[in-house]
């Protein structure tokens, strides 16, 4: 417990990750927790094993915690949580704004490039314009996947 309350995480939060047998952080959670739970930007890239989940995670449990505190208490705070199913609802890929390869399943969330060797994308039903955001993603096929951020004059063939 007591190397992650030394990166500022929560007792409460610091004992379940111990009674998960999480003794010690990995190499990239004791770089980005304390980066992150201090408000800075973290992009992170290591293999798979290495801690990425437990790495955002753990510091967003805990801001969502103290955020909801803070709401309970009447204190202001800088972020607006928005909970619940109309968040998943809002936040699909559009399938009125894609390349005409690029196959979006019926729930918004699940995508499939066409063509092997081509690539293609979309956009969001809803755009973001300033504050912090990051999300994740899960590839389930073979073959190259390029995820990230475009701009409404970003073409959707990558290619041009």
């Amino acid at each position: 417990m007591a190397a992650f309350s030394e990166m500022g995480v929560m007792p409460e939060i610091a004992q379940a990750v111990e009674e998960m047998d999480w003794l010690l952080p990995t190499d990239i959670q004791a770089e980005s927790i304390p980066l992150i739970l201090g408000g800075g930007d973290v992009l992170m890239a290591a293999e798979t094993g290495s801690g990425k989940t437990g790495a955002f995670s753990i510091p967003v449990i805990q801001i969502v915690y103290e955020t909801l505190k803070d709401q309970q208490e009447g204190k202001k705070g800088k972020t607006t949580i928005k909970t619940g199913a109309s968040v998943l609802n809002k936040w699909q890929m559009n399938p009125y704004d894609r390349g005409s390869a690029f196959a979006i399943g019926s729930d918004g969330l699940c995508c499939q490039s066409r063509e092997v060797k081509e690539w293609h994308g979309c956009r969001a039903t809803k755009g973001l314009m300033k504050g912090k955001h990051y999300y994740e993603v899960s590839c389930h096929d073979q073959g190259l996947c390029r995820v990230g951020w475009s701009t409404m004059q970003a073409s959707l063939d990558l290619e041009k």
